[in-house]
């Protein structure tokens, strides 16, 4: 009799936890989404808002005024000294991508001057890195190539190139400036008359 007793409790205890322990199915685990098909706008029958275009320049405007990237900006700065290691040609960068309307910073890098490789994907929609006091503070040649817009980063000046031109312009003031690039935007509507 003891020995029922004791196997019906090892059985009831190993049922328990069996139980508690297999995952919860959920809503998102049905099969009919597994299936290989992907929404097409296109194909809805609902109206579509126009596809707009985004301007590179705006979009560059904008991301310089973001708080997170404005961190992001200071942060490079002191990592390279205030543009003083090595000699004032030491570089830090990163990456700026945005994922599900979310911006964040991803791949930060150090190196000396011109051997600076920052990572980026699909996602990324910008580069920054910093230009220290020994070098030129405007892009170099290598840095207006980039796919996406490229902040650089120096002591007196924010610039960023222009995707698919040779150029670049110059977007705030620098470190000790009122508009500096380490401070926050003044107010929207004077990033949208730059």
């Amino acid at each position: 009799m003891f020995t029922r007793g004791i196997l019906t409790t090892i059985v009831i205890s190993l049922f328990i936890t069996f139980a508690l322990a297999s995952p919860k199915r959920m809503h998102y685990d049905d099969s009919a989404l597994n299936e290989e098909f992907a929404f097409e706008p296109e194909n809805s029958l609902r109206p579509q808002p126009p596809a707009v275009e985004a301007q590179p320049m705006m979009t560059a405007r904008e991301l310089a005024c973001e708080p997170v990237v404005i961190r992001a900006f200071v942060m490079a700065w002191k990592s390279t000294l205030n543009g003083t290691r090595n000699h004032g040609l030491g570089e830090s960068g990163f990456a700026i991508e945005s994922y599900m309307s979310t911006l964040s910073v991803q791949g930060w890098q150090e190196a000396v001057m011109n051997e600076l490789f920052i990572p980026a994907d699909h996602e990324t929609i910008a580069v920054a890195h910093v230009h220290g006091r020994g070098a030129d503070e405007h892009p170099a040649k290598m840095d207006i190539q980039s796919r996406v817009p490229n902040f650089v980063i120096s002591r007196y000046s924010l610039y960023v190139t222009v995707p698919g031109s040779s150029g670049f312009i110059r977007l705030r003031g620098g470190v000790t400036d009122r508009d500096g690039w380490n401070k926050p935007c003044p107010s929207p509507s004077l990033v949208a008359q730059q």
